[in-house]
């Protein structure tokens, strides 16, 4: 009897563990399930706190006894934020390039939707702080590392702040070598010095005291139409909204406003307003208005044509800035030369004052990207400066010259190494991401294979007068003589045949192994961003706009959501 009561407990104990292992496979399984969601959740932008969602609907469609429990989504969000956060600090604490970080406010607008039976208005802006950078394999990144509602924010400098937060947050003091702002906060140069010399000696950067402040060259361009476009005035505008009908009143995206007047330009020209008798019935404007309006367009489509190679498709590297922003320079110059009423010279100069100031603060950081382009070399700042600028082609090669003195005596290798001098390895999650990278560039080789094969479409550049000039001056200019070394065996050598669409990056990842120091300073300059829009963004008329979703999130919820959807997938 004794022995079968001991053969009863040892029973028992059995189905006791075999009932604790079914309780935690199915806590795992859980676990895993609501995991799955809310990666749809962070991917597609849907609000994991709202009961009644499209994510409840589909899984109630599939399940309809399931229930989801919104408290379970938001926790799962927020650990694969965190689980994520930690492996972007090790890949950026271990990579060998540097970093430009982004400040951008962004705001909720009176245009945009919400469904107000299921979302709270918690937030009406937000500041967001994003990292650009080339990895490894000579692909530019950016990736959202804090995006906080502002109030969340404190405020001791509303620019500086944000980013020493985030750079200590994120371990990255010896990463970052530029700020990116936007154009109209102007974070002065008392600020910026502050911030030098804390970066400086919170992480003893090599690239410091050199960094960058860049200023957001989309910001300029809305900017100086914006002064052209107060010029024209409400009433005016809706003039010709109502002769042209052109919908809203204020257009949100700069270049929409040129559209509209331009197509009442054309129609002015060719006297349809006047032999139409539909337009008898509309005010029109007068033979002064008129004028305002050519001079709007004739100046705004300058800033539009240049601004259409640069903004128009995805991120431009910094190479292809100076000699863009240069025509346009010289375009406005040659548009001031054909008008004669003072009011257009008076116009042309404010717009011209406010892109000198900008080309003048931008100068170093476009003009040495230039020179990172094998296309150009020093070939095309040369032929600029003597133009233009005297002496400043040495002023640049000088600080080229430092800045790769500067990569060459920290002995950064082509390998990457731990302190105790363990060679670093990608663990399998960055491993299959590159290798992903691999297959896609294939397939974007392949694709330029045959676009090669297509009829040549018309190019803006072919009307560039200055890019015309200096390829005639290209053809003819004599070699420098320079002293070997990396830097100055590139300089030596002959400048590529021109081509529209050279892949800067993708050129010093093949020719990484000959110039292995420049190529480094290559990588970091050229991944420079000179804009934080691209596509439509590039024009829209004032801050840009978030999302609907976010506005009703919980601060924390908010970040984790926007930093994970721009991170690498997992």
């Amino acid at each position: 009897m004794k022995k079968k009561q001991k053969l009863d407990r040892s029973v028992d104990v059995d189905d006791d563990d075999k009932a604790e292992v079914d309780s935690s496979s199915l806590a795992e399984e859980e676990k895993r399930r609501y995991k799955s969601i809310a990666k749809i959740a962070i991917g597609y932008g849907i609000n994991p706190s709202v009961e009644n969602s499209a994510i409840s609907d589909l899984i109630h469609t599939f399940s309809p006894n399931v229930t989801l429990e919104t408290s379970k989504l938001v926790s799962a969000v927020m650990e694969i934020y965190e689980q994520g956060k930690e492996k972007v600090k090790e890949l950026l604490r271990d990579s060998q390039g540097k970093l430009t970080l982004s400040y951008e406010w962004i705001v909720h607008g009176d245009d945009y939707g919400i469904d107000e039976d299921n979302m709270e208005l918690l937030h009406e802006d937000f500041i967001v702080v994003s990292a650009y950078f080339v990895d490894a394999r000579f692909k530019m990144n950016k990736w959202i590392l804090a995006y906080h509602p502002r109030s969340s924010m404190r405020v001791k400098d509303v620019y500086v702040d944000p980013f020493k937060d985030v750079i200590a947050e994120y371990g990255i003091e010896s990463k970052v070598s530029t700020l990116l702002v936007p154009n109209y906060s102007d974070l002065g140069v008392k600020a910026f010095d502050d911030f030098r010399k804390w970066i400086e000696e919170s992480g003893k950067t090599q690239i410091n005291p050199n960094a960058f402040l860049v200023y957001c060259c989309s910001d300029i361009f809305r900017l100086m139409v914006d002064d052209m476009y107060k010029e024209i005035g409400f009433s005016l505008m809706h003039c010709v909204r109502m002769l042209v009908g052109c919908g809203t009143m204020a257009p949100k995206n700069w270049n929409v406003t040129l559209r509209h007047l331009q197509k009442a330009v054309d129609m002015e020209a060719k006297n349809v307003f006047e032999e139409d008798e539909d337009y008898d019935v509309y005010e029109k404007p007068d033979e002064e208005e008129w004028i305002q309006i050519k001079i709007f367009c004739k100046l705004a489509s300058c800033i539009y044509t240049v601004a259409k190679e640069l903004f128009d498709g995805e991120y431009q590297t910094s190479n292809v800035y100076f000699h863009l922003l240069a025509e346009l320079k010289n375009m406005l110059n040659e548009e001031m030369k054909s008008w004669d009423e003072e009011y257009v010279l008076d116009k042309e100069k404010e717009v011209l004052e406010r892109f000198d100031k900008y080309w003048n603060d931008m100068f170093l950081v476009l003009a040495t990207a230039s020179v990172l382009d094998p296309r150009f070399k020093m070939k095309y700042l040369e032929f600029y400066c003597s133009k233009n600028e005297g002496s400043k082609a040495e002023t640049v090669l000088d600080y080229l010259r430092s800045l790769y003195s500067s990569y060459a005596a920290s002995d950064v290798g082509p390998r990457q190494e731990h302190g105790d001098g363990a060679v670093y390895r990608h663990p399998d999650w960055i491993k299959n991401i590159l290798e992903e990278e691999e297959e896609e560039e294939k397939r974007e080789r392949a694709k330029e294979k045959e676009k090669e094969k297509e009829e040549k479409k018309p190019d803006a550049y072919d009307d560039f007068v200055l890019f015309q000039e200096y390829l005639k001056f290209e053809g003819s200019s004599a070699s420098r003589e320079l002293c070997e070394g990396e830097l100055e065996a590139y300089l030596k050598e002959p400048v590529l045949e021109w081509k529209k669409d050279f892949q800067a990056l993708a050129w010093w990842k093949e020719e990484s192994q000959k110039y292995p120091i420049l190529s480094r300073v290559a990588r970091d300059i050229l991944s420079i961003p000179v804009t934080r829009g691209t596509s439509h963004r590039a024009y829209v008329v004032d801050k840009r706009g978030c999302p609907d979703f976010i506005v009703s999130l919980e601060a924390k919820l908010v970040n984790a959501m926007m930093c994970s959807e721009s991170w690498p997938r997992r």
